[in-house]
């Protein structure tokens, strides 16, 4: 029985969707690690939904943080959204700088692929996606909180 198997099917609890997402889910970068801290800080401050704009104020904080222990995050050779990360860690960026930055960039494709776990979705969803809707956000779900 192979890891993911033991994390989604033998257990299936909250944390083990969360943990699966995150060791297993198909994010390559450390994106998906910033995007689930940013959700649970997010939730832990009774936010139900949360625009792009104020989703990457957090995101680009702990993604900016990580950076700085592990530099090399992607399997692309350049990453527009990565070099402006680094930037900002060099001090060459403003913090209102990295937020439109991140809003624009950060959520590419981490928002669209959190959730994929090997080759499906996971029955448990910690956010559902708007941004194509008149609410434009993220909704964040009670699995989150």
């Amino acid at each position: 029985m192979d890891k993911v198997t033991e994390f989604v099917e033998i257990t299936p609890s909250r944390e083990n969707y969360l943990r699966a997402v995150v060791l297993f889910g198909r994010n390559v970068a450390s994106y998906k690690f910033a995007l689930a801290k940013s959700l649970i800080d997010l939730a832990s401050q009774g936010r139900e939904k949360v625009t792009l704009e104020e989703l990457a104020v957090p995101f680009s904080n702990h993604l900016c943080a990580h950076l700085l222990d592990s530099p090399k995050q992607a399997t692309s050779v350049s990453s527009r959204f990565l070099d402006a990360c680094r930037a900002f860690n060099e001090g060459t960026l403003s913090q209102d700088q990295i937020q439109l930055t991140t809003a624009k960039l950060g959520f590419n494709n981490v928002i669209d692929a959190f959730h994929v776990v090997g080759s499906g979705e996971i029955p448990m969803r910690f956010f559902e996606d708007e941004r194509k809707t008149s609410t434009k956000c993220i909704r964040l779900t009670q699995e989150i909180q």
